[in-house]
């Protein structure tokens, strides 16, 4: 069985979901706001570990499960046109569809549901919370919460299946320069990073031409 591996943000979605989840926290604070963004792009450009990036992010405004939740129930708005149809045909011709992200578990979840693709595909990092739902920190016992490398590792590195990876950042490319998976696609409709189109790798600028690059590794 071939595996297709999604990244979530600036790839399934138009957007950054950790950006959109905390712009109402943020709307009247938007030194924050733009302290965040620059930290994702820091990280997204490989200037940043994975890890540190999201500590920073998550330290400058400290997100709430609501939060999360309530972008999970309005996630499917910021779907990229022709996602949802690309990767119903996946499924439909019997392809593992994942989704690894450096997003958050509990806001993921419920867009990859509409997507058909269950909870247990879905690798993210996952948080820990009080009882209210106040952010208390990072699971240190969750491999995603590190990077995408070693979260991957364990699920895939030894599988024959091919196994493709799709996204737009160095964190995606990352599990096709460590070997885990046999083909990469830089997804640029949203964000078209310099370091990551410098790879090589094959590009799509939006879903018809990832299906076409899709197609001969299918």
């Amino acid at each position: 069985m071939t595996i297709v591996i999604f990244d979530f943000d600036s790839t399934l979605l138009t957007c950054e979901s950790l950006e959109e989840i905390l712009k109402p926290v943020l709307a009247d604070a938007p030194e924050k706001m733009a302290q965040i963004e620059a930290i994702t792009r820091e990280g997204m450009e490989g200037k940043l570990d994975f890890k540190q990036s999201l500590a920073r992010r998550l330290a400058v405004a400290q997100p709430t499960l609501a939060l999360l939740q309530a972008f999970g129930r309005d996630g499917t708005a910021w779907l990229t046109d022709g996602m949802a149809d690309l990767v119903r045909n996946l499924l439909q011709r019997g392809i593992d569809v994942r989704i690894v992200s450096g997003g958050l578990w509990e806001a993921i979840v419920p867009v990859a549901a509409v997507l058909g693709i269950p909870a247990e595909r879905v690798h993210a990092v996952r948080l820990r919370w009080d009882a209210d739902g106040v952010f208390v920190g990072m699971d240190e016992n969750d491999p995603f919460s590190t990077n995408k490398i070693v979260g991957c590792e364990p699920l895939f590195r030894e599988r024959d299946e091919t196994k493709i990876a799709i996204g737009d950042g160095m964190t995606d490319h990352a599990l096709f320069a460590a070997g885990i998976v046999n083909h990469f696609v830089a997804y640029t409709e949203h964000a078209r990073r310099e370091a990551v189109v410098a790879t090589g790798c094959p590009e799509a600028r939006n879903t018809q031409e990832l299906a076409n690059i899709l197609e001969a590794w299918l």
